[in-house]
């Protein structure tokens, strides 16, 4: 299948994900207790790496794919995924 047909909507979609991520992440930084933010700024992130596979880039899928890992590795992230396993 040809994906150069759907090139501008994963530009335009990634862009925002993109702007999602770095806004939420200032967001973040003055509110580390809102747990909401983590869950917003994942969800981009993971959107995008889906997005980025689906396409064919697979290196930027590998690089979406590593973000989450160190995501994952941030306290932050921790505190909100063992907060919800509990709940």
């Amino acid at each position: 299948m040809d994906m150069n047909q759907y090139l501008e909507v994963f530009i335009e979609e990634s862009k925002e994900h993109l702007q999602t991520c770095s806004e939420q992440l200032l967001v973040l930084e003055k509110n580390p207790e809102d747990l909401s933010i983590v869950n917003e700024i994942f969800r981009s992130a993971h959107t995008l790496k889906g997005m980025s596979a689906t396409m064919g880039y697979e290196d930027l899928a590998n690089l979406t794919h590593k973000m989450e890992n160190v995501w994952m590795r941030s306290e932050t992230v921790k505190s909100f995924f063992h907060l919800n396993c509990l709940t």
